[in-house]
């Protein structure tokens, strides 16, 4: 008897470590189950009982079941291991014609019991329908025995203490979460030898069995949510929620409890306090006026593709960078006109003439005046009134050694261009002329230069008249002295003289 507790009692204390061991492994690497928590319950049960022992060691069929009943109280410690104390009442009945012996006793024991949930060892499942599992320990026996011999002899204790061993098996069947109905079969090894029958044939210890149905009563920690989180435990206990949120719920499982997520309904990131970034700006949704397209958040999470610092939902010209004031289009000329609807827009001009300029201030802008810088009338396309009279000549001077006409004389040149363009049958002779400083075929080449550049010129504005009488004097003409600086700022000239 000492041999079979020790070994049971290693056994059980072996299994037990190792079970608190993987249970402590489980609450560190796997926090989404379901925690366990421990619990009281009781288990009321009522079953037959039969008698094992010499009187019927060899005889099956003198195993006389006869009624008993119990109640158990016990405590869940993990979701395999539990302790329970178990408290029985019954008689024990047996005839054996070999031995001329009728046995009667009423018993009861009291015993500690380890529970094992066999199938929570494999896989754990808080939910399962039906639950199996062993049971064993140790405990008090108190007997009433009566031995009836055929021969009339009768054999009786009042009293009779000893040991009970029990170890079993059964199903528990889930009813709800809070009750179980149990199957249950225990045997029972006894310390006694012949203090139950007053028998020493052959087998060592007398024994019985106890086979119930019983109804657990689970008296689970309190859980109004009913999320399996117990109350104490649970930072949402009116609302089911998961283990890792505290109990809390997640409608959109995006691993932000819901009191704590600005999006409850759309699953989103921790960073954004559970809103998602559809566009990967770093903007969330909520807070971006482009959602789906990544941008800047200056801009409220728009793209501004010509960085111009208009978005491009608002910039009426996306692809070229422009000016805030002009929804996103470029003012190259910044004249208030933006580039697309400016008529002129490299050169700074006037609204009211879609951006180009006037620059003589005749009215008609420059992209319309033939003469943009002799003031003229609608007439002549803005050149001025065509000259009557046969003869027109103009005298324009140049700077020392310069074959461009001077900015003065320009207004001068725009005149006889204008005319040019009214009477393209006309004549035009132009005659360049120089100071005496330098040499002679010095001054000669620099006088036909200045008569080129005058030609040039009217051509630019529109000239096409072939009748042009070209000639240079270098300095053999002066029509002042060249003594004096006067004189000679007079003599660097062209003469322009137009006939009919």
């Amino acid at each position: 008897m000492k041999k079979f507790l020790t070994r049971f009692l290693v056994s059980a204390l072996t299994i037990i470590s190792l079970q608190l061991v993987s249970f402590k492994l489980f609450a560190q690497n796997d926090s989404v189950k379901l925690p366990f928590y421990s619990y009281p319950y009781v288990q009321p049960n009522f079953g037959m009982t039969q008698y094992f022992g010499d009187l019927n060691a060899n005889d099956f069929f003198n195993k006389k079941p006869i009624y008993g009943g119990g109640a158990i109280l016990g405590y869940q410690i993990t979701r395999v291991f539990g302790f329970r104390a178990d408290l029985f009442f019954g008689k024990l009945h047996s005839l054996s014609d070999v031995h001329q012996k009728e046995l009667s006793t009423n018993i009861w024991d009291l015993t500690g019991q380890l529970t094992i949930n066999i199938n929570e060892i494999f896989k754990e499942n808080p939910n399962r329908k039906v639950n199996f599992y062993a049971f064993g320990g140790f405990g008090y026996l108190n007997m009433n025995s009566t031995v009836d011999n055929y021969d009339g002899t009768l054999y009786k204790t009042e009293k009779n203490d000893g040991r009970s061993f029990p170890i079993g098996a059964g199903a528990a069947f889930r009813l709800s979460k809070t009750i179980d109905f149990n199957l249950e079969y225990g045997h029972r090894v006894t310390s006694s030898d012949r203090e139950m029958d007053f028998t020493k044939y052959g087998r060592k210890y007398d024994q019985y069995s106890y086979a119930s149905a019983g109804v657990t009563f689970k008296f689970l920690p309190k859980d109004i949510d009913k999320d399996g989180i117990r109350d104490k435990d649970d930072a949402c206990p009116e609302a089911p929620g998961k283990v890792v949120l505290a109990g809390c719920p997640d409608k959109d499982n995006d691993g932000i409890a819901d009191k704590d997520d600005a999006c409850p309904d759309v699953a989103g990131k921790g960073e954004f306090k559970g809103c998602p970034d559809t566009d990967g700006d770093n903007i969330p949704d909520k807070d971006d006026a482009c959602p789906t397209l990544a941008g800047k958040a200056e801009l409220k999470g728009c793209p501004d593709k010509d960085n111009d610092g208009v978005a491009d939902k608002d910039d009426k010209c996306p692809d070229v960078a422009g000016k805030k004031e002009f929804n996103g289009c470029p003012d190259r000329d910044g004249d208030g006109v933006i580039d697309s609807e400016d008529l002129c827009p490299d050169i700074k001009g006037l609204s009211k003439y879609a951006g180009c300029p006037d620059t003589d201030g005749d009215g008609i802008p420059d992209n319309k005046d033939n003469c943009p810088e002799v003031a003229g009338v609608p007439e002549t396309n803005g050149c001025p009134p065509a000259l009557k009279g046969a003869l027109l000549e103009k005298m324009v001077h140049f700077d020392t050694d310069a074959s461009v006409v001077m900015a003065k004389h320009i207004i001068d040149l725009n005149e006889i261009a204008a005319f040019m363009n009214e009477n393209p049958t006309a004549t035009i002779s132009v005659a360049g002329h120089a100071d005496e400083r330098e040499s002679v075929e010095y001054n000669l080449r620099l006088s036909e230069q200045r008569a080129d550049y005058v030609i040039k010129y009217l051509k630019k504005k529109g000239m096409k008249n072939t009748n042009i009488d070209k000639t240079f004097f270098g300095k053999s003409k002066p029509i002042a002295d060249n003594n004096t600086p006067e004189g000679r700022a007079l003599n660097r000239r062209v003469e322009i003289r137009i006939t009919k």
